[in-house]
């Protein structure tokens, strides 16, 4: 925290009692505690012209993020949040007992091998952090401790590392700590069999680094100090002053970010240059640290590829005349698109999602209708065998979910070992043996001790959006739910940067279901569900199509007789924030409440500050609102902009102090506009979280208390709804 942000907060609680809570005397309001009544922000005109249209922002004072006035108010909302919640207090405290129990106080993973080491992350005693050991693959040999990040977190309010990786020689590890949550980390070095640990005083870092062949240089990369954008990439001697470290590559671009990361194979450096729709790939031998990289192949606009390298050959997936992408190989020698030889085909609608690639193999997924299949082929004679993951459930093979490929850091193995989860599977490790076709389950998540999956119902739904496109909605309820009925239903959704909202499986979640909740997933446009063409139609002048299937998902519930307007909650985080924000304002009588978590709402503020984080990576996604047909696009359906004195669902909003991807002023301006134009007495809630960023507090058991109140909030406005 700087000095000015210090200050900030400590003017802010001098304020506090002047701005925040009116005296107890004041009316009841908005289903507030009796004599509770809401924060109110200070109301500053600012008009602004833009490709000649008027546009005013009363709240625009609040983005100085500096403004002591600004965090007083942020703090009489979070002291008018827990008045409201403190009736609520007991459910709070026994939702919570509940997700501390389902988390295993001592765990450990399944220990993978690595260069001659095994390694495992281990949990003791309801810590915090995890411990990372290792031994030699050798019968007896002693363990060693590569990083203690319970003890090095300890005294520190926050603290996540981010990335960690050992040195080709196996002597030291570096990692990479953001101490705030703003993705503004630290670097450092620690000599394993010593202990000691070497602060490298490179500060601005992403979480990506690599090692040279020497294990002594280290590659990292800077981020822009106001953008946060991962910009530059350093070499660095460890140990050095970094002031002596060579600035190696700059990316010009301000749509690019950077990041750096060693082969599998370990012979090659490789820095990926990448937007939202297009990717560049350079490379260095890593034994020639001070080389020049030279590129794979130039970016071309709507081009993007990724690479790999094992056993003399790089491995690419590119969507290069293939929508929903293709894998392919190339000589190291000459690894340009001129020699790309096709192993895995485009297949319109199963989108290739990652891969993983060995020296007799590669593995890798395929995501059709939000479930995701695993895939080898074999390199010898180009068969290709889908992995036969388990079917002891009972549902369809379709609602399955592959949860992704972890601990294949030896190219030179016949075993593969990937994870999986389904809505009713906690997540399961499993070594896939090639050369055999076995799957041998080698760990299941502790929740397989205390969850019954056949108490439960998996099912898939589809709705008809507007234009008729079907969207597909996953369910999860108790088998005994009453239909139809007006059950409680907490309706989930994305949809964007392609990301797809995978059905994975969620044990807080059934802190809701067991309450009697319908958990559903909308499977909405903007994700890659159904490859790139579901995509491509949720981003941009497409954007609209996200929010309309939403309501047309939030209708199909009602229509199929799993809830009603009484009972159905929505319930987004970030991009899901704006979603549900546009919804807000499209359809608000469709939903009893709304729980928007560090929202992005002030869509056309934000993407016209350049100086914002992310902004200018972002207009692939969005749009750029310098030109004028983007800009009214963008405007029509900006949650922030569209809020009117009307009548809204009550709302949960959340927000963290330092937040870089969506500072918490979006929400603060957001609430302050709900509250000063809507029409009804919901309750509208707005939390700060003081200490953390956008992926909320550290620590494997930081967000419970945050989930907690989300999920008894629920609940409350679900019993409250059913009495009225």
């Amino acid at each position: 925290m700087t000095p000015m942000r210090m200050a900030a907060l400590g003017a802010g609680l001098v304020l506090l009692c002047s701005i925040a809570l009116p005296p107890e005397s004041s009316l009841h309001a908005e289903g507030a505690a009796p004599g509770v009544s809401p924060p109110v922000a200070r109301v500053v005109q600012k008009t602004m012209i833009e490709h000649g249209r008027s546009r005013t922002d009363n709240y625009d004072w609040l983005r100085n993020t500096e403004d002591p006035e600004g965090i007083a108010y942020v703090q009489a909302e979070n002291a008018y949040a827990e008045r409201n919640l403190r009736p609520i207090e007991p459910l709070i405290d026994e939702i919570a007992a509940e997700l501390r129990a389902r988390e295993a106080r001592e765990d450990a993973s399944v220990p993978y091998l690595d260069n001659g080491y095994l390694y495992e992350q281990r949990f003791t005693d309801g810590a915090q952090y995890p411990v990372i050991v290792r031994r030699k693959d050798l019968p007896g040999a002693p363990e060693e401790v590569v990083l203690d990040i319970a003890a090095l977190a300890a005294g520190h309010p926050y603290y996540r590392v981010n990335r960690w990786d050992v040195s080709p020689d196996g002597a030291r590890v570096a990692f990479a700590v953001d101490f705030t949550g703003g993705r503004r980390h630290r670097l450092f070095v620690r000599t394993i069999a010593t202990g000691e640990t070497h602060d490298e005083g490179i500060v601005d870092a992403a979480a990506s680094f690599a090692f040279a062949a020497d294990s002594e240089t280290l590659f990292y990369v800077r981020v822009d100090p106001q953008t946060v954008r991962s910009h530059e990439l350093w070499r660095h001697r460890a140990g050095a002053d970094p002031a002596t470290d060579a600035l190696v590559y700059a990316e010009p671009d301000p749509q690019f970010e950077i990041y750096v990361f060693l082969s599998k194979s370990r012979e090659y450096i490789l820095l990926a240059c990448d937007q939202e729709n297009t990717s560049e790939i350079r490379y260095l031998r890593a034994d020639q640290p001070t080389g020049a990289f030279a590129v794979m192949e130039p970016r071309k606009t709507g081009v993007r590829y990724f690479a790999n390298h094992v056993a003399d050959t790089f491995f690419i997936r590119t969507n290069l005349d293939a929508p929903d992408y293709r894998l392919m190989r190339a000589p190291q020698e000459e690894p340009d698109a001129a020699h790309w030889a096709e192993l895995v085909p485009n297949r319109p609608g199963y989108y290739l999602w990652r891969f993983e690639p060995f020296n007799d193999f590669v593995a890798f997924d395929a995501e059709h209708e939000g479930a995701v299949s695993a895939h080898v082929l074999r390199l010898s004679d180009m068969r290709e065998v889908t992995v036969p993951l388990p079917t002891t459930i009972g549902v369809a093979t379709t609602d399955f979910f592959f949860g992704g490929f972890g601990g294949n850091r030896d190219p030179r193995t016949h075993m593969l070992r990937l994870r999986f989860t389904a809505p009713l599977q906690p997540e399961s490790t499993y070594d896939f043996d090639v050369k055999s076709g076995t799957l041998t389950l080698r760990k299941q998540d502790p929740a397989a001790h205390w969850f019954r999956p056949d108490a439960y119902q998996l099912e898939r739904i589809s709705a008809a959006a507007p234009d008729g496109e079907q969207v597909p909605v996953t369910l999860v309820y108790r088998k005994d739910l009453r239909r139809p009925g007006g059950n409680p239903t907490v309706l989930l959704g994305y949809g964007a940067y392609g990301f797809s909202s995978r059905p994975v499986f969620t044990a807080a979640a059934f802190s809701l279901i067991d309450r009697g909740f319908v958990y559903a997933i909308a499977h909405v446009r903007g994700g890659h569900e159904r490859g790139e063409r579901w995509y491509a139609q949720g981003r941009l002048f497409n954007k609209r199509n996200t929010f309309t299937d939403f309501i047309a998902a939030g209708e199909a519930l009602i229509a199929n007789g799993y809830s009603d307007r009484r009972a159905l909650f929505a319930q987004g985080r970030s991009a899901g924030g704006l979603l549900v924000g546009a919804v807000a304002n499209l359809h608000p009588q469709l939903f009893a409440g709304i729980v928007a978590e560090v929202p992005f709402v002030d869509v056309i503020t934000s993407m016209s500050d350049p100086s914002v984080p992310l902004t200018t990576l972002e207009y692939e996604e969005w749009g750029n609102p310098a030109i004028a047909d983007q800009y009214d696009y963008m405007l029509s359906y900006s949650p922030y902009d569209n809020v009117a004195p009307k009548a809204y669902p009550a709302m949960f909003v959340t927000a963290a102090i330092h937040d870089s991807q969506v500072s918490f002023a979006e929400a603060a301006k957001w609430v302050a506009r709900l509250r000063a134009n809507k029409t009804d007495d919901h309750e509208l809630l707005l939390k700060v979280d003081m200490g953390a960023g956008h992926s909320g507090p550290s620590g494997r058991l930081g967000a419970i208390r945050e989930t907690a109140e989300i999920s008894a909030w629920l609940v409350s406005q679900a019993a409250r709804a059913e009495r009225q």
